[in-house]
């Protein structure tokens, strides 16, 4: 009877879990959702650098700098895999603010 117990126990205990989860495409737009983020601040990094080296006096720091972030997103990014679900809403949670606040700038 106690074992019979644990395995009812067992089915609700994953249906819980289950539940909670993600189906594929949902995980699929957030990963998706990640890259774009990602994406975005690279181009509006790529964009502030055109801008500033168009200057007649360009500042090199604030160059060095953006070239610096964009390198940063780009291996966030090439490491961000579909099955790391922490490591998709850390993208999101940690640099869609972010984005967001550029984006609404504009």
């Amino acid at each position: 009877k106690g074992l019979e117990r644990d395995e009812q126990l067992s089915d609700y205990a994953f249906a819980l879990i289950g539940g909670l989860t993600m189906t594929t495409t949902e995980r699929l737009a957030r990963f998706e959702a990640a890259q774009e983020v990602l994406g975005f601040l690279m181009a509006v990094r790529a964009e502030w650098i055109y801008i500033e080296s168009k200057k007649a006096q360009p500042e090199a720091s604030k160059i060095a700098q953006w070239v610096a972030e964009q390198d940063a997103f780009f291996e966030i990014e090439d490491g961000l895999r579909f099955d790391d679900q922490d490591g998709i809403e850390q993208v999101i949670t940690t640099y869609g603010p972010v984005a967001r606040r550029i984006f609404e700038a504009r």
